[in-house]
């Protein structure tokens, strides 16, 4: 058994298959609509939130939404008034990363919820 799971996570398998699909896509992935600033981007993102959620979990959603606002206003829009040095803005990142995952993780959370409270 070992063998079999050796061979089929062997790098020279792999490596064929990345292949394949690097011919298939023909190119880079790029974002659909690269003209949209990081900040309207946000915006779509809370008039998602706030079509498909309700009460308690729009609230927690929105609370994580306004802390993320936070950030990304001082990485852009404060930005633009006075130069934020580069290595703060590297900085800052990990944060908006890390915020964005909890947004991501309690938004399924409550979907999965969801989907179990109307099965009842």
């Amino acid at each position: 058994m070992p063998k079999k799971i050796d061979d089929l996570f062997s790098p020279e398998r792999l490596r064929k298959s990345w292949q394949k699909t690097k011919e298939r896509t023909g190119g880079p992935v790029r974002a659909e609509r690269e003209e949209e600033s990081p900040l309207q981007i946000f915006e779509r993102l809370r008039d998602l939130i706030q079509r498909n959620f309700s009460g308690e979990d729009s609230v927690a959603l929105n609370l994580l939404l306004d802390d993320l606002y936070v950030l990304l206003e001082r990485m852009y829009l404060k930005a633009e008034e006075s130069p934020i040095p580069a290595d703060s803005l590297t900085d800052m990142f990990p944060a908006v990363h890390d915020m964005l995952n909890r947004i991501e993780d309690l938004a399924e959370a409550f979907e999965i919820a969801g989907r179990n409270r109307n099965r009842k």
